[in-house]
């Protein structure tokens, strides 16, 4: 059986800013992939399950990495308002 990527449990635990459930839920689906592949190997009966789990991944990958860069926009825009209120601040 193909593993199935938790996706919405991986969504709601980043939602809720519980990183470390996050961590292991993408661990633990790794591991069950790897045991998964170890003991069976992808063929022609199976290669639509295999495909729809990749493209699964591949879109939480591109969630991931949309939140990232959202992210790191938003600490260099309170970077730069910080250094901004604190010249202002010692301009007095």
């Amino acid at each position: 059986m193909i593993p199935v990527l938790p996706a919405e449990a991986i969504r709601r635990a980043l939602d809720a800013g519980e990183w470390d459930m996050a961590a292991e839920l993408l661990a633990g689906h790794e591991h069950e992939v790897r045991a998964t592949l170890a003991d069976t190997a992808p063929h022609a009966d199976n290669k639509a399950s295999w495909l729809a789990l990749l493209a699964a991944q591949r879109e939480l990958l591109a969630q991931l990495t949309s939140v990232r860069s959202e992210t790191a926009q938003s600490l260099q825009r309170l970077g730069r308002d910080r250094r901004g209120a604190k010249a202002y601040l010692d301009a007095g």
